[in-house]
This record gives C-alpha cells, structure tokens and sequence, in this order.
C-alpha cells in the first residue's frame, strides 16, 4: 500500500508564500458563496473554555464541496500572550482528502486566520457598504487589523483612515506601519467617538475582556456600514435593531455558540432570527440582496468560520506545493508483516 506523506507549512513558510490580498479576497468570496449555495458541510464550532474571555480554545471543522476540501482549525484565544509577546491567537489547520480521511497538510492557522478575517471583513463591505465609500474608522490594532485594512483599502482607496486602540503604543505602531505599506496618512485617533463618528465603513475589531460600548448608535451616521466582531458587546446594545439591515456569517453558529459580540442579546432571546436580512453568503450568491438604499445603515456580525480557513490554507498549500516550500513529514506507512 501507498505511504501517506503530508506538507507542514510554518507561519515562516506562510509569509512567504506572500499570497496577494486579491487572490486571498477572490478564495474567500468563493468559499463565501459555496456557503450560500450550501456545497459545504459545517458542524458548529466547539469551545474549549479555560477562563472567558480572555483563555479558551475554539475547534473548527467542515468541508468545501467546490475544492473537495475537509478541514480542521484548533486555534486559542488567549488575550493577554501580547504580554509574553505572543499574538493572542495561535492556530493550526489540517487539510483532509474526503475520498479516505487520510491528511495531507498542517499549517500554521495564525496567519491564515488573520488573512481570512481581513478578506471576509473586505468581501462583506464589497456587498454591504456604499460604493463610494470614503472614510474608514477601525477599532483595534491586533494581527486582523492589517488585513482588515489593507484590504478594504484595497477595494476602496479611501481618502481617510482613522485608527484606534486600547493601549498608545499599539495603535501608534500600527498606524505608522499601516500608512507606509498603504503609502497614505493613517490617522491616529484618542477616542473611538473620533474614530467612528461620520466614517462610511466602521470595523469594531476590538479584544475586551468585559462588555463595554465602544460604539454609540448615534454616532454611526446614515448610509454607514459597521462590522463588530469582537468576543463581547462592545456596541450599543440597541444598534441590531436600529439599523436597516443586519446581516451575519453564519445563523446557526451565532444562535448555538454563548460566545461574540452580540451574543448576549442572542442568549437572552432578544436577538432573534426575524431580525437577521442574510447571511453574507446569500448575499455574495446572489440569493438574498446586499446593499439597496444609499442612505441604509447595515451592520454584518461574522464570527468567523472554517470554510473561510480551508479555502485559504488549500491556497497555500497549492502556492507551495508549485513553490517547493514547506518541509514533508511522513505519516503513515504499512507495518511490516511480524
């Protein structure tokens, strides 16, 4: 019989695929759409809690039916490794072949997950923002923030970027970082009011340990477009009601899962399934609309989900596999007869 021998990918070997942001956005909206048109297999997520927020691991699992892809993402969630300096989220992804179960990739899921993030961020605004989107507020500084806006900086070329975060030192590198990679200002800003007061696109990427409203319904003007995702409420509590739309990744996974931003208001019954337009893969299909009024504010809750984490680890085990990257472990052979 055929030994099984499969490629291990490094975040090293990662980032050095240097995989495009567009081709990483073209994976996703194709994995967003096959969620859509349900060609993926996705059981809900499983929590690993060691104390919440701020250490618990998630595990992730399904399968992409346009790629004939089945995967698996362990990935912790610990908030405080910045201490240790350590990105607070460390990650691995294994690849199956659905035709005998056998693996044949493991990756490093922290770069990955930090692309796939940016890109469904990206790709949600290509649907749900205004076209002439000009100025973008970003809460947060962590790993996901780049490709936050990078990418959307990508689709819209804005004419402001505004950034903020919890401690000085992050957002003031991130902002210098940012602006000479885009090769434009980003603004640093004291106050998430002055970040997202007025801003065409708001992304609430923020890592709080506690609820806290970092967004005031009021200062999320007509026609805006807001994202939030972080592990607890950080919006107005009010906002999933007050907006025209509200769309999300994936339903059953924010009705199941005790934890997100919104799902406090899911638990205590007040955030229902009559209140969600779409899920965004409905949307990118073409099954439900996106954006219809220029002046409609939508909000988009994605949780994050592992069809968005095969459909990019499969793009880099491809780019290395044509690359000659990575190193080849071997993983199973035949025993010998005893």
């Amino acid at each position: 019989m055929p030994g099984i021998d499969l490629l291990f990918l490094s975040k090293e070997d990662v980032d050095a695929l240097d995989l495009g942001l567009q081709e990483v956005m073209d994976a996703i909206e194709a994995g967003l759409k096959a969620h859509g048109e349900k060609k993926v297999i996705m059981p809900s997520k499983d929590h690993l809690v060691l104390h919440y927020p701020e250490k618990l691991f998630n595990v992730l699992k399904g399968y992409v039916g346009p790629i004939d892809v089945a995967g698996v993402k362990v990935i912790g969630d610990f908030q405080k490794n910045y201490q240790f300096g350590l990105p607070s989220e460390l990650a691995l992804i294994t690849l199956y072949r659905p035709e005998t179960g056998a693996p044949f990739a493991i990756l490093d899921g922290t770069l990955i997950t930090w692309m796939r993030t940016g890109a469904v961020t990206a790709i949600g605004a290509k649907y749900l923002a205004n076209k002439r989107s000009r100025v973008l507020g970003h809460i947060g500084a962590r790993g996901t923030a780049w490709y936050n806006v990078a990418m959307l900086d990508r689709l819209f070329d804005f004419d402001e970027i505004r950034v903020t975060s919890k401690r000085p030192e992050s957002r003031q590198r991130f902002a210098r970082e940012m602006s000479e990679r885009l090769g434009k200002p980003v603004a640093v800003k004291e106050t998430t009011e002055e970040t997202v007061r007025d801003a065409d696109i708001i992304v609430d990427a923020s890592r709080l340990l506690e609820p806290e409203v970092l967004v005031k319904d009021q200062w999320v003007k007509p026609g805006a477009h807001i994202q939030a995702y972080g592990a607890v409420l950080s919006v107005e509590p009010t906002l999933p009601f007050s907006v025209d739309k509200m769309v999300v990744d994936d339903w059953p996974q924010c009705r199941q899962s005790p934890y997100g931003q919104f799902a406090s208001l899911v638990q205590a019954g007040k955030l229902r399934e009559e209140h969600i337009h779409a899920e965004i893969g409905e949307v990118v299909a073409g099954l439900k609309p996106g954006r219809e009024s220029p002046a409609g504010r939508i909000l988009f809750w994605h949780k994050g989900f592992i069809i968005s984490d095969i459909v990019v680890a499969h793009l880099a085990y491809r780019k290395a596999r044509e690359r000659g990257v990575g190193t080849w472990l071997s993983y199973y052979r035949e025993p010998r007869d005893m």
